[in-house]
């Protein structure tokens, strides 16, 4: 940030980012308000004197580099603006401050990933978009990572109990939760490829068509995968079994409640996402 010089009254020639120098206190050093004869504390307006620059002979390289850039500043009526820019750009047109072009700046910068549209689905759901990102990176604690860990754990799968457990066995390759799937991409109309996990997420990464349908579908696969990993811990840690049916109603529920949400910000669009919901076989 440097503050663009108006009338100078706001600006401290010394401590205030004013010039492309920054502080010039850091600049010229230290010395520099007993050297050249100007207060800690003066002011760029009272520098200002007769239409110039009341400022002695520079003395270092340093303070000639700095009047050099003050023979192309001249004050005015108008008020001291603050501006943002990045380092070495082009400074910014206006005085406003926008975190998500300085965290954009100081992150690591990497192209999109070709899911991310499928992942952060707006209008989705928090928590089933959270799952879903760390399932497509295969960062939950599926049966098998657990051995690869070194953990001694039961194998099999929780949902079907016959075979290893796995990301891509849960998401669809397991009998109980491949049921659910194909009966809801039916409802959807969705074209399933195969039962793999990559087939399934190229699919939706590709699904081109209506963009309402589009959305229901995704909202469903992302809440289909948190209502199998819920099922799932929940037959682990308490012993609590969910048939098929009932976890294709609470994904049906869930659906409605979250299109139902929507009212508020777009009923529009939430009467027209929910005259389809119901009218899906």
């Amino acid at each position: 940030m440097r503050i663009l010089p108006g009338n100078g009254n706001s600006i401290f020639f010394w401590t205030t980012p004013w010039s492309p120098f920054g502080q010039l206190i850091n600049f010229v050093g230290h010395n520099g308000p007993r050297q050249y004869g100007i207060p800690l504390s003066s002011s760029l307006a009272s520098l200002w004197v007769g239409e110039t620059w009341d400022i002695g002979p520079a003395r270092s390289q340093e303070m000639e580099q700095v009047q050099i850039f003050l023979s192309t500043v001249s004050l005015s009526e108008h008020e001291d603006m603050p501006e943002w820019s990045r380092l070495g750009t082009t400074p910014a047109t206006n005085n406003k401050f926008v975190s998500a072009k300085v965290y954009n700046y100081i992150r690591e910068s990497k192209p999109l990933v070709p899911w991310h549209h499928v992942v952060w689905l707006k209008k989705g759901i928090p928590k089933c978009k959270t799952l879903t990102w760390m399932f497509v990176l295969n960062r939950c604690p599926t049966r098998d990572r657990l051995l690869s860990w070194g953990l001694q754990t039961d194998p099999l799968c929780l949902l079907c109990n016959l075979l290893p457990e796995s990301r891509n066995h849960i998401y669809f390759c397991c009998s109980f939760s491949s049921g659910i799937w194909r009966n809801l991409a039916a409802k959807l109309q969705f074209a399933i490829i195969s039962d793999d996990w990559d087939d399934t997420l190229q699919g939706l990464i590709r699904y081109t068509g209506d963009n309402r349908l589009r959305y229901l579908t995704i909202l469903s696969w992302q809440t289909l995968i948190h209502e199998l990993w819920r099922e799932r811990n929940n037959r682990l840690h308490r012993s609590h079994f969910k048939s098929q049916e009932a976890i294709f109603s609470t994904i049906s529920s869930t659906v409605k409640n979250r299109i139902s949400s929507l009212r508020e910000t777009d009923p529009m669009e939430s009467s027209a996402c929910m005259q389809l919901w119901f009218s899906l076989p």
